[in-house]
């Protein structure tokens, strides 16, 4: 707190020294007596630097970065909707009539994450990814959970989808998925790559916790299908065997270190099956009468 501290000056003749003394102000019982609270001007300071912080965060294009979370994703859902089995994501109903896929299916609303990885390799079903380096401390580390797993090859995406009950969607399901019907450009519309739609061109200096970019959400309400990861499908990128045995399968979305037009709806790329790198992931499509148990 603030007080005004009173002055007093004492008077003295011209042949003394002239000497201010400074001592607080007493009531007439001699205790200290403090001065007026000055606390007008902090309120009105701290509400003008809330006021600017308020109107910053309402006009950022980055006000809406979150963790994602079931309890606050479901409302960007159009469709149908039911959690997995593990209650960590939802899963969004692609309807064949509107999407021009042969018949409806469920697909993750967000690639698989770590959590959700990690839990299958606990189990002893799953393979553990493969990371080196820096990398290596995303499975032992809480505040990476969330992040899509990584390092993971064509094969092992496409077992841990098996084990639960789906398989890698192919490359129609994913544009589907991501709303090619709707004619766009891309999963959020025709509005230019930002940095608040997308991650990519290395501008959040790595991968980004999945869902955290509700604004590039596709019209089915299905996140991260341009940028952070790239996406494992299905398709081989051709029917030669080009590498002696190991065959090339599409990716889609773009990762965090790609170029914007990598994150168009029909870009697309492609790795040997048996890689696995840092810029890979992968999510699960589910036939539309399944009832997800795990």
């Amino acid at each position: 707190m603030f007080w005004k501290k009173s002055k007093i000056v004492s008077k003295q003749s011209p042949n003394q020294n002239r000497s201010e003394s400074v001592v607080p102000s007493q009531n007439s019982e001699g205790v200290n007596k403090p001065g007026r609270f000055h606390f007008v001007p902090w309120v009105i300071f701290i509400a003008a630097i809330l006021f600017f912080i308020g109107t910053a965060i309402k006009t950022s294009p980055y006000r809406l970065l979150r963790p994602y979370s079931v309890l606050t994703a479901r409302h960007l859902i159009s469709t149908q909707s039911q959690l997995s089995g593990d209650k960590s994501r939802w899963l969004v109903l692609i309807p064949a009539a509107q999407s021009g896929s042969e018949s409806d299916f469920w697909i993750d609303q967000i690639p698989i994450t770590i959590a959700a990885y990690m839990n299958c390799v606990t189990e002893e079903k799953c393979t553990p990814p493969h990371y080196r380096g820096y990398f290596e401390k995303f499975t032992d580390n809480i505040l990476y959970r969330n992040y899509p797993i990584t390092y993971i090859s064509w094969q092992e995406a496409k077992n841990y989808c098996e084990i639960h009950q789906g398989t890698l969607p192919t490359e129609s399901q994913w544009m589907a998925a991501a709303g090619i019907t709707f004619g766009i450009r891309y999963p959020w519309g025709d509005e230019e790559p930002n940095f608040a739609l997308a991650n990519y061109d290395g501008f959040y200096q790595g991968l980004t916790p999945a869902g955290w970019l509700p604004q590039g959400v596709s019209p089915y309400g299905v996140l991260d299908m341009a940028g952070n990861v790239r996406e494992w499908t299905l398709d081989p990128y051709s029917s030669d065997d080009n590498t002696g045995g190991d065959t090339d399968r599409i990716l889609k979305g773009g990762s965090s270190s790609d170029y914007p037009q990598t994150l168009e709806i029909t870009a697309f790329q492609w790795h040997s099956e048996q890689s696995a790198g840092f810029n890979r992931g992968f999510r699960c499509v589910y036939p539309a009468d399944s009832i997800r148990t795990k």
